[in-house]
């Protein structure tokens, strides 16, 4: 399988405050307020068979020190994944019709392009820095929103999400897909319900997670992990 690439050949994702770098089969980690060689790794565990989290600090003679925050067997994240059966059907529950009715009536204004939700959308908004990671440029960012004069044009919208918004909140996300009929179908979630199902379900995930992760006792079992 062909490995997933960021836009402008880059290697990283930033901030003000944080960095992240992907290489081979590891994502790093690091917040820029913590100091020089501190940083966080998570290693998918191709060759090991165990995806494990862990620290990494460096004193001042330059020595690298590691902690192991998390890790889990691959074997083992199928049983894990079977517990989240639920939780496409509870996000599909939260969406509701959209009628452009509704929108007039409720003074719901809609917009494309804030929430970047595509490699092509994530590209026209990023530049790439000296450090190979990209960054959100706000102009480009601006140049990229799209705010339709008539409701109406969302029906000429590009089939994927959208914005909604009341007296400048946004309140939802919309989505627009078009059958193999070509008949336009558009609905929405409130984000109320998104932020409430994603409280609900990042606790459920967590408790999931530690409650099959390989306890520090076990350790020693694995070589590469330190406690």
């Amino acid at each position: 399988m062909e490995r997933y690439r960021l836009p402008h050949g880059a290697r990283g994702i930033e901030n003000e405050e944080f960095a992240i770098e992907f290489g081979g089969d590891k994502v790093e980690l690091l917040r820029k307020s913590d100091g020089k060689g501190k940083h966080y790794t998570l290693h998918a565990g191709f060759r090991s068979g165990v995806i494990d989290l862990h620290e990494t600090l460096v004193d001042e003679a330059g020595e690298k020190r590691y902690r192991t925050l998390f890790a889990i067997r691959r074997d083992d994240l199928p049983a894990v994944f079977g517990e989240f059966t639920s939780m496409l059907h509870e996000l599909l529950c939260l969406l509701r019709p959209l009628r452009l009715g509704w929108l007039k009536r409720r003074g719901v204004g809609i917009a494309r392009g804030i929430d970047p939700v595509s490699d092509d959308d994530f590209a026209a908004i990023t530049r790439k820095e000296r450090s190979r990671r990209l960054v959100i440029d706000e102009q480009r960012w601006k140049a990229n929103v799209f705010v339709p004069t008539y409701l109406e044009e969302v029906l000429d919208f590009p089939d994927g999400a959208f914005s909604l918004f009341h007296r400048d909140h946004k309140i939802g996300i919309g989505f627009k897909k078009t059958d193999s009929e070509g008949k336009v179908r558009l609905c929405w979630i409130k984000l109320r319900d998104l932020i409430r199902f994603g409280n609900a379900w990042q606790a459920k995930v967590m408790e999931a997670l530690f409650r099959a992760a390989i306890p520090p006792e076990r350790y020693e079992d694995y070589p590469f992990l330190r406690a």
